[in-house]
This record gives structure tokens, C-alpha cells and sequence, in this order.
């Protein structure tokens, strides 16, 4: 019986070694893994910082775009009544042109 027992002993023993061996190698492979989930964060951020820089330049550019199509159409809208501002003056400056043609020929009819 005692060698029975001593054999158990030994069998469970045996047992009790190899899943200490498994449970060494199995807590180092989870420490490898913390690190390199460690370093896969840290590349997460990263990546995030630079696309989040990415899109607030192309959000800036889209901006800037924008700006100058107002200012275009802003240059454009400001041409246009300008161009009627100036056809306005022109118009009062053939009426007085006029005025003065008729005053001139007027006169010549006097004489």
C-alpha cells in the first residue's frame, strides 16, 4: 500500500512539475503579449494623433478653398456693380454731352 501511495505521490508529483513548467511558459507568453499590446496602443495613438492632424489640415485647406470662392464671387458681385456705378456715370455724362450738343446746336440755329 505505502509503495501504491509513493507512486500516486510521484505520478501527481510529476504531474504538479509539468503544469508549474506550463504555467512558467504560459505567464511569460501573457507578459509578451501585455508588451506588445503595450506597444500596439501606444502605435494606435500615434496613428490617431496623425490622422487626427491630417484631417484638420485638410479641413483648413477646405476652408481656405471656400474663402476665396466667397471673395471671388464677392470680386465677382463687386465688378458687376461697379461696371453699373461706372455705366451710370457714363449715362449722366451723355446726357450732359447731350445737353451741351443741343445747347451748341441751339445756338448755331440763333445765328
Amino acid at each position: 500500500m505505502i509503495a501504491r501511495f509513493l507512486s500516486v505521490l510521484a505520478a501527481v508529483q510529476s504531474r504538479l512539475a509539468h503544469l508549474e513548467s506550463e504555467n512558467g511558459i504560459s505567464r511569460r507568453r501573457v507578459r509578451e503579449l501585455e508588451r506588445e499590446l503595450d506597444a500596439c496602443k501606444i502605435e494606435v495613438v500615434r496613428e490617431r494623433t496623425r490622422v487626427m492632424e491630417r484631417e484638420s489640415v485638410i479641413v483648413q485647406q477646405r476652408e481656405a478653398q471656400n474663402r476665396s470662392q466667397k471673395a471671388r464671387k464677392h470680386e465677382k458681385g463687386k465688378g458687376k456693380s461697379t461696371r453699373f456705378e461706372d455705366d451710370g456715370e457714363l449715362e449722366e455724362r451723355y446726357r450732359e454731352v447731350v445737353e451741351e450738343k443741343k445747347g451748341a446746336h441751339a445756338n448755331l440755329v440763333r445765328v
